[in-house]
């Protein structure tokens, strides 16, 4: 098939086909998406004289949000006179040469002339609440927002355009399914276009989606779905099959509410959900921490003496650890990060409220923030006798599921593709146990948790802040610097369950406590942590702003030390800190016969890996000492006679056996061979043959050779 032309160049329709056409195009104008409605067609309120319609196409009332153009759309979010238009000289083809019912140059040429667009795609840079970014936004008035050549042509463009500045990128998508004009030449444009998002993420830039009404198809399922951050407007349809598709191959009904961004948003797919008037201030937040202009340093090395910590009993650390009036986690975000602002999904399965995680400022400094959060349990669920919480769902005891832990990963990986640092604040009995959690991959999740802690090229800073119960509390705890507040505690299992299984009593839980020896001040001595932050004197809970106030002061403090450090060295030492960690001791017995491991013998040069050298001699084998002939040799001059050798004049006793035939050599000859053995051998190393080297000090001989004796 020939080249596909411009619509623009294409032939007007036959006299005998225009009345026809014109028909048609009548009929479909009357769809009028960039009209303004007098009222709601939900709440049925006038809309003609209200703000938020008029400026953000929202009712007042139920705020539903309607369909708003490509340009009003760019109006809305960039800064005033900042918007400059890119790859606006592409022009759309008909490569197909695609003749339905309505021929597709006509349906292009009839939303060219409605909604003043060339394509559906509209590209180019600007700047949003200060921040410079590339802009990518698809008009659902314009064919359905469907991706063509063009389009994908210029979304592949615009994201080039910002790997190659090093700008983030803000994609808006409404988009309605496939162009089927175009046959399989449009379905390749999302192999075009997921490539582009892939080398954007290579480059550590940021990829900004906000999904509209609707935001299904072609564009979904490439570009739109690689995005790091997904926002998404309320009660927008989301979904890869367009309506009409799921209604005719569901077998099952579903409700339209199925397919809206709150269910999306519940399944763990869509990280906000951010109403279009708030969508500007939204997308400047996370810019600004995305894209950092600031980083903090300290100013000099700490000041004053270390805080004096009291000891308390193990049981009574664990009581004030479960205290339900101890800070929450997002008590400490509240009062230490300024602004924080929360994802959520693990882009899998679904959302685990009991784990916190999202973007912040800790000082200058842009960081991740991962928290387990545990949910504060209401008066009537306190044991009056106690005062601990009784029985909650696993969601308010802080108890951690498989999509808790990949959303902590997807977190770290956030983090190391844009060099943030990690922080991250762990207050957790355990992970939620049951087979339905083992079939949704518990122990797949917790792997992949450590994983991504220890391979995270970035610095991390854990902080136990209540309680650290086991696997949970340590795929949030491999870090660089892993500190506890004072009355915290760090475990495998909990006191009851350790008690019941050690003692078959849990009444002796408070007996575990201490054998287990779960206190900030015990994991310091073992090595399991780096530090201890100090509490308030009664403790966190009677001061939540002062302890969050000395929280915060060390997190500064150890983030500009990590902040000093390469990453490179980081890893290494992460590595090596949880290599080496705990202690051992070999059995004597078992090290006695174990063989021991080969070594590089002396004179690698003159003798090959493993053969016998002088000293590795049998003890059995005869000594070869004969009678030199004639007058002893003497020796080169510079070289010293050491007391202990006999005089020239002295003379060897012969001894039995073959050896007694041969002379025995000088010690200048052999040193004169070795000297000239070597000197050869630093010759075919490339290295020069002057190369003073020491004597060996395993023999009297060489001890007392030539100093080129090597």
């Amino acid at each position: 098939m020939a080249e596909g032309r411009p619509l623009s160049d294409v032939a007007s329709p036959k006299p005998e086909h225009q009345a026809g056409l014109q028909t048609q195009i009548r009929e479909m104008a009357a769809l009028d998406l960039e009209g303004l409605r007098p009222n709601c067609l939900v709440c049925g309120i006038r809309l003609s004289a209200a703000a938020p319609y008029l400026r953000f196409r929202v009712c007042p009332g139920c705020g539903f949000h309607y369909h708003m153009p490509a340009r009003a759309r760019i109006e809305a979010l960039a800064d005033e006179g900042s918007f400059e238009e890119t790859s606006a000289g592409i022009l759309p083809l008909d490569p197909l040469e695609f003749s339905a019912s309505v021929p597709y140059k006509s349906r292009v040429l009839q939303d060219q002339t409605r909604t003043g667009l060339q394509e559906a795609a509209v590209t180019g840079t600007c700047a949003i609440g200060g921040t410079q970014a590339v802009i990518i936004v698809l008009d659902f008035g314009f064919l359905g927002g469907s991706m063509g050549l063009v389009v994908g042509e210029k979304v592949a463009l615009a994201l080039e355009l910002a790997a190659r500045k090093r700008l983030p990128a803000v994609a808006i998508i409404t988009s309605g399914g496939a162009r089927i004009q175009e046959g399989v030449l449009s379905l390749m444009q999302m192999a075009k276009t997921a490539l582009a998002a892939n080398d954007l993420h290579e480059e550590g830039l940021p990829l900004i989606s906000v999904l509209g009404n609707p935001a299904t198809g072609q564009v979904l399922a490439s570009f739109g779905s690689l995005a790091d951050i997904i926002l998404a407007e309320p009660g927008a349809h989301i979904g890869f099959a367009p309506h009409r598709a799921l209604h005719g191959a569901s077998h099952e009904h579903a409700h339209d509410e199925q397919y809206a961004a709150e269910s999306f948003f519940g399944h763990g797919q869509v990280d906000r959900i951010v109403e279009r008037d708030k969508l500007k201030h939204e997308l400047a937040s996370l810019l600004e921490i995305l894209a950092p202009e600031f980083r903090q340093e300290a100013a000099g090395k700490a000041r004053g003496s270390r805080p004096r910590l009291n000891p308390r009993e193990p049981w009574e650390m664990v009581q004030l650890a479960r205290r339900p009036d101890r800070p929450r986690a997002m008590d400490y975000i509240q009062r230490m990060f300024s602004p924080f602002i929360e994802l959520h999904g693990d882009r899998l399965y679904g959302d685990d409220p009991a784990v916190v995680t999202g973007l912040a400022r800790l000082g200058a400094e842009s960081v991740v923030v991962i928290a387990q959060q545990k949910s504060r349990p209401a008066q009537a669920d306190i044991e009056p006798s106690t005062g601990a919480p009784a029985s909650l769902p696993a969601e308010s005891r802080g108890e951690i599921t498989p999509e808790g832990f990949r959303k902590a990963s997807r977190a770290v990986q956030l983090a190391a593709r844009f060099k943030l640092p990690v922080i991250s604040l762990i207050d957790t009995p355990g992970p939620k146990l049951g087979l339905e959690m083992e079939q949704r991959g518990l122990a797949n999740a917790i792997a992949g948790s450590i994983t991504s802690m220890l391979r995270a090229r970035t610095p991390s800073i854990s902080v136990l802040i209540g309680e650290g119960g086991s696997e949970a509390a340590l795929a949030f705890g491999v870090a660089d610097r892993v500190l506890m507040l004072q009355n915290a505690i760090y475990t495998p299992i909990s006191p009851e369950d350790g008690a019941a299984s050690e003692h078959r009593d849990p009444g002796r839980a408070s007996d575990m406590a201490r054998a287990l020896k779960l206190t900030s001040l015990d994991c310091l001595r073992m090595g399991a942590i780096d530090a201890v932050v100090p509490e308030p004197p009664e403790g966190a809970h009677g001061s939540p702003e002062e302890a969050a106030r000395l929280l915060r002061r060390t997190l500064m403090r150890e983030l500009a030390e990590l902040r000093e450090t390469r990453v490179s060295s980081l890893v290494k030492r992460r590595r090596k800190k949880y290599r080496k960690i705990g202690q051992h001791v070999r059995n004597p017995q078992v090290a006695k016969e174990a063989p021991a491991p080969r070594r590089r013998t002396w004179r690698s040069g003159l003798f090959r890996r493993g053969s016998k050298t002088r000293d590795e001699r049998p003890k059995d084998e005869p000594v070869k000492k004969v009678k030199t002939a004639g007058k002893a040799a003497k020796p080169e001059k510079g070289a010293k006679t050491p007391k202990s050798a006999p005089p020239a004049e002295a003379v060897a006793k012969p001894v039995a056996g073959p050896a007694a035939t041969k002379p025995a050599e000088s010690a200048s000859k052999v040193a004169k061979r070795r000297s000239r053995l070597r000197a050869v051998l630093l010759r075919r190393r490339g290295k020069p043959a002057t190369r003073k080297t020491e004597p060996d000090a395993r023999d009297p001989k060489d001890r007392a050779g030539s100093p080129g004796d090597g």
